[in-house]
């Protein structure tokens, strides 16, 4: 049997680069969940918030409030390892992945994946949570985003076999002993207190992410495609639009009774979503 073919690839988008990275263990504390959500309530809500208001919300902004109200509610889970103690943070900040377009130079087209933070979500509207992502997101796409931007370019100017290495080291300047890397081009609290990521806007029905774990971030959850589907209502079967929502946590963190109880508040947030606007 020969060997097996392979080519080197250095061309890759730096987000392949960070991942290769970010882990080389299965080996950790990461408990893997889901929700499915009916999202009849929710789609009205956001079909009436369009037709009267012009604003265009997504269920990722509700379900980053209903996320910041639960880490507001339980504010034992909104918090870091440091130096293997836990420490709590005072802001529920979210973390929102972004698609990035681009192109090679071999005309074969690229992406990175970028993100943006927005800040002290539960005091926020989720009107002002959607405005706020619209406009950050837009920055980074343009370029326009200082904290995106430099913390891409920084990240493109690292060997690969180094990437973890540096990766660890900036996670420990930066969380363990808190120093403020913003003048190496490293943002200040890049990733906040959880992170979202939506999957059904590429049309894929469900899937769990893993932790990240220089991001220090212990709970990160996906979005699915909407899909039509059959649900038990009153003892009678109705098909209604469920969105699967995965659950992914740091078991230092979390345990079943902060995921009955974030699960009990997700399903309130997606029945009356108007109430907690």
């Amino acid at each position: 049997m020969g060997k097996v073919s392979f080519t080197r690839i250095d061309n890759a988008p730096v987000f392949r680069k960070i991942a290769l990275g970010s882990w080389n263990t299965v080996g950790d504390p990461t408990v893997y969940g889901m929700l499915e959500i009916d999202m009849t309530k929710s789609l009205q809500y956001i079909y009436e918030m369009y037709e009267k208001h012009q604003v265009k919300i997504t269920p990722a902004h509700i379900v980053g409030k209903a996320l910041a109200m639960v880490m507001r509610e339980r504010p034992e889970i909104n918090g870091m390892i440091r130096f293997g103690r836990l420490y709590q943070r005072k802001d529920v900040d979210i973390f929102y992945q972004v698609n990035i377009p681009g192109g090679g130079p071999d005309g074969v087209k690229k992406a990175n994946l970028a993100g943006v933070v927005v800040r002290k979500v539960d005091q926020l509207s989720i009107a002002e949570i959607s405005q706020q992502l619209s406009e950050k997101s837009q920055q980074v796409r343009k370029g326009e985003d200082k904290e995106a931007g430099s913390a891409l370019r920084t990240m493109t100017k690292v060997p690969w076999r180094l990437m973890k290495y540096v990766l660890n080291f900036t996670s420990f300047l930066t969380y363990d002993l808190n120093l403020n890397l913003t003048r190496f081009g490293i943002p200040s609290d890049p990733f906040g207190s959880a992170m979202i990521t939506n999957v059904g806007s590429l049309g894929v029905e469900m899937a769990w992410a893993p932790l990240v774990p220089y991001t220090r971030v212990p709970l990160l959850l996906t979005l699915g495609v909407i899909k039509d589907a059959p649900v038990a209502i009153d003892k009678q079967v109705q098909v209604r639009p469920v969105m699967k929502l995965g659950i992914t946590f740091d078991h230092r963190f979390m345990d079943g009774v902060h995921a009955a109880a974030m699960s009990k508040r997700f399903q309130q947030c997606f029945d009356d979503p108007w109430n907690i606007a």
